[in-house]
Order: C-alpha cells, then structure tokens, then sequence
C-alpha cells in the first residue's frame, strides 16, 4: 500500500492519489509471466471450410489461420484478395498469418535484392492491409524455412552460398512492406524448420525480425520419417529440446530467440502415427513452460501427413492428447 504524507496541499493529494490510481490500475492488469495460453492456430490447405471442420473437432475456435501465397506467378503472388476474402472472408476475429516468398519460382535473391522485385511486393503488401481492417498486428513469414533447400526460396544445402544475397533482400523486403501506408502492423517471423542446415547464419538483423518461429514435425522410421529420425516419440521430442540432434532444434531456436530478445512461437508443427501422444504432451508442455507465444497445427495431409480430424479411430491416443492438451477439454 501507498501512504500520502499528511498534512499534504488539497491540489498535491489530488495528484498523488491519482497517481496511485493509475500505478494501481497498471499492476492490475499486467499478466503473470506464464499466465497466458499461447495463440492456437492451423493450417487448413487455404480452405475455410477445413479450420471449420477442424475447430468442430476441437471443441473451440482457433485464434490464427496459417495461409499461403502462391509462388508460381507474380500475377497469383501480388493480389491476395481472393485469399483474404475468398477463401478466408468468413473469419470473423480469426487472424491470418501469411507465408511470403520473397522471391518465386525462376527467380533470384541476386535479382531481389537490387530492387527488381519491389513492385510485387508492394502491391502484396497493400493487398494484405486492405483485407485486414484494424490496428492489429498482422504476422509475416519471410520465406518460411530458408534454411531447407526444398523450396524454390531455401538457401540451406547446396544453396548456402546465396545466404548474403538472401539477407539483402530480406532487409529490403522488410523496408517495402513496412514503407507501404499502415506498414507498422506488420510483425516478420524468421521461421526456420528441422533437419535442415543451421539457420543461425542467415539471420538478417535483429531490426528486421520481430519474432523467431520453428517448423518441427515426426514422423517415426518404420512410417517412412526421415532417415535422421528416431522411431520412438519419447526420444524423438527429448532430442529436439535438448539439442540431440542439432544445435538449432526447438531447444536452440527457443535459446537463440531469448538471446535475441525476441518472442518465440511454433510457427508449423505436426505428428503422425498412433503411438505420437507423449509427442504431442511433449509439444503442450513446452509452450506452456516457456511462455511460447503460439502454435500452429498442419491439419493437412499436403506435404506432410498430418491431418488428425479424420483418425480418431486410426490413432486414438493422439488424438485424444491432442483434444485433452488444446480443445474445449483443456479451458479452465
């Protein structure tokens, strides 16, 4: 408690309890560190009627929509209307988050970062705004798992030696989107995935990334995972927060993002087979305990199988720890 000294002028104590009727209202409404449940969102093959179903399933309402821009055109790329309003025009408060190429097929980071492609960009970047009325922040995911050479985008692998070209034109990017009118609400994840090269060397700048998110799925050897992968979930997630696998696995892009001073989220994750559920307990504890800003499930059976509304009775322990950990079961 706060004690004015008495005696005290009528105009000091006027101001002082005012003073301490704001600093009262401050502390009333600052969360506990930990109190807060990460954002929960999905991926749903840019279907509006997939996070439906998917929210049926779940028992609740997801809070953000992971959608992705085409890469194939620059025509496809450079007006998202037909996403934000007719794929997703039915959202109502549910936010998208948007996957980004910073360049597309047959295209070039050397090119990028001169300035070639600043006008696709821009108009892109206006589109998203228009679709999004509001003051609110709107999260962007700058060639989402660079580090992979997977895609058309990837500097991982073979691709290594475009990493300074790749950094250019990241920062340059990230001055056109946030040039454009209303520029200020856009929130740049640099997303990074799993067994792919350390990503660490590709970071454009602590002022051009406001968040450090991560791709993480399993999928066991005898299911056809990757050769890396070990066929037990136990230590399949044990390896990923402990740095069993690599230095930049959950446990070291959560390091990296605290180093960074930067919220942390799971940008893309998913889990297959019927023995995943410590998996699955694993991921619900790790967000919890570290104060993870969100995470995003692949419902979807596109390039990796991970969609879990259609096998509760292929996969029942799963899909129950999944319901238990994040559905309308697991609200206070």
């Amino acid at each position: 408690m706060f004690a004015i000294p008495s005696p005290a002028p009528k105009g000091l104590a006027s101001s002082a309890l005012r003073i301490i009727a704001a600093l009262a209202m401050l502390i009333s409404t600052v969360p506990a560190a930990n109190s807060a449940e990460p954002l929960i969102g999905v991926y749903g093959e840019n279907s509006m009627q997939h996070v439906l179903d998917f929210e049926k399933w779940l028992g609740r309402k997801v809070d953000v929509i992971l959608c992705t821009v085409d890469f194939h055109k620059w025509e496809n790329y450079r007006y998202a209307d037909w996403l934000s309003q007719t794929v997703y025009g039915a959202r109502g408060d549910r936010r998208l988050v948007y996957d980004v190429p910073i360049i597309i097929q047959d295209t070039s980071y050397a090119e990028a970062k001169t300035g070639s492609y600043d006008e696709h960009w821009k108009c892109l970047a206006e589109s998203i705004l228009s679709n999004n009325a509001g003051e609110y922040e709107i999260v962007i995911r700058p060639s989402h798992e660079m580090n992979g050479e997977w895609f058309a985008w990837g500097v991982g692998g073979s691709k290594q030696a475009m990493i300074p070209d790749f950094i250019a034109s990241w920062q340059r990017f990230h001055g056109v989107f946030r040039g454009v009118k209303g520029g200020e609400r856009f929130r740049f994840s640099f997303s990074t995935s799993e067994g792919a090269s350390d990503p660490r060397p590709m970071w454009p700048g602590d002022e051009y990334v406001d968040i450090v998110g991560h791709d993480v799925y399993w999928k066991p050897k005898a299911m056809g995972g990757e050769g890396w992968e070990e066929g037990d979930a136990k230590l399949a997630w044990d390896k990923r927060v402990n740095d069993g696998y690599n230095e930049w696995g959950v446990g070291g892009m959560l390091k990296f993002a605290q180093q960074k001073g930067k919220p942390f989220q799971i940008d893309e994750w998913g889990t297959w087979g019927p023995d995943s559920a410590v998996f699955v307990q694993g991921m619900a504890e790790f967000l919890k305990a570290n104060n993870v800003r969100s995470h995003t499930y692949w419902n979807s059976n596109s390039g990796y199988p991970g969609e879990l509304t259609q096998r509760e009775k292929e996969w029942p322990a799963p899909t129950k720890a999944f319901k238990a950990a994040f559905g309308a079961v697991a609200k206070p």
